[in-house]
């Protein structure tokens, strides 16, 4: 019994010292997504073990939903930058940057960026038409249109439930139950504020301002893919 004991206490041993050291080995591998400018994504990656050498990133651009990869682009981090080499990042050599044509891509959706070191992912950017942050998917709302004039605004021309004076491109109405007041909401790629409220909007329903109500009848009634923005 006793050495059945010893057995297993070696094999056990052996098996933690093995993930020890394959935890060890992977966090000498760091770096980092640093951001998005123009059609230019920028970052570095280096492998501490290894300071004098270069490491190669994935990089994945996926639709955001439903996660088809639309870019796939291995490039190595071997790029002078200043500050790396001022932060120690071993000889600074280990930036990297990448080209993307994002007017080849559809434009009404987000694009989640993930960038990976072997199998070790770093972290990610999400990017909509040439702005990064976080983009909520809140799911098919029916949209509508109005304006300032008398039938759509019953009187109230630009004025909004908030105070705030509508503009086009940038004011939508809403349910607050839905949607509370000052959430940013991208719909076909344009980034709204919710400042406004209609007495027919109700639930999954927003209503865009357009400054002309000939704009409000071109619109009509759609049924589109609404994004939170944050």
């Amino acid at each position: 019994m006793k050495k059945e004991k010893l057995f297993f206490a070696t094999i056990l041993m052996t098996v933690l010292l093995l993930l020890n050291a394959g935890t060890a080995f992977a966090s000498t591998l760091e770096g980092r997504l640093d951001g998005i400018h123009g059609d230019t994504i920028s970052g570095w990656a280096w492998d501490t073990s290894s300071p004098d050498s270069s490491v190669d990133v994935r990089i994945v651009v996926k639709k955001q939903g439903t996660s088809e990869i639309v870019k796939d682009i291995l490039v190595t981090a071997n790029q002078y930058r200043d500050d790396l080499a001022s932060n120690g990042k071993g000889n600074g050599n280990h930036g990297f940057s990448v080209t993307i044509n994002w007017a080849e891509l559809d434009q009404t959706v987000p694009y989640i960026l993930e960038a990976y070191i072997g199998t070790m992912p770093l972290n990610t950017l999400t990017w909509h038409n040439g702005q990064t942050g976080n983009f909520l998917p809140l799911g098919t709302f029916k949209t509508t249109a109005y304006c300032p004039c008398h039938i759509c605004s019953e009187g109230w021309g630009r004025q909004t439930s908030t105070g705030a004076l509508a503009t086009a491109n940038h004011t939508i109405a809403v349910d607050p139950r839905v949607i509370p007041y000052g959430s940013k909401v991208m719909i076909n790629g344009i980034i709204y504020t919710a400042e406004d409220r209609g007495g027919g909007v109700k639930g999954n329903h927003i209503d865009i301002y357009f400054n002309t109500h000939g704009e409000t009848q071109q619109y009509g009634i759609r049924g589109v893919e609404a994004f939170l923005v944050s």
